[in-house]
């Protein structure tokens, strides 16, 4: 009884799993060639795990890098470092131009909505 509520549970987590990552896929995509759209429709259908999702993959080269950076600090020198490097200026500029395009999409779609 319980070996079967437990593989119905994982079953459905499964399923919910690879929708999740195919709509994240596909708006992933969709940023690319119709930021508009793909914003538009997520606003509207105010779906929240998608919204999140894409939020924080156009975060994680700064999260990447400070957790590579945390982690190597304290496995090479016993500390964190301050002087940060080409590498941190590289995270940071690649993060500012995709969280301006982001930005750029969404004030797009926020100002056509309240005309």
């Amino acid at each position: 009884m319980i070996k079967k509520r437990i593989k119905k549970i994982f079953k459905l987590t499964v399923l919910i799993a690879a929708r999740q990552i195919w709509k994240l896929l596909s708006n992933l995509y969709h940023l690319m060639t119709e930021p508009f759209l793909t914003l538009k429709t997520l606003i509207r259908e105010k779906d929240k795990s998608q919204i999140f999702l894409i939020s924080l993959i156009f975060l994680m080269p700064v999260i990447a890098y400070f957790l590579a950076r945390i982690v190597w600090d304290y496995y090479r020198y016993g500390l964190i470092i301050n002087d940060v490097g080409v590498f941190f200026t590289l995270a940071i500029v690649v993060q500012i131009i995709l969280l301006l395009y982001l930005g750029y999409w969404v004030m797009k779609v926020i100002g056509k909505r309240h005309d």
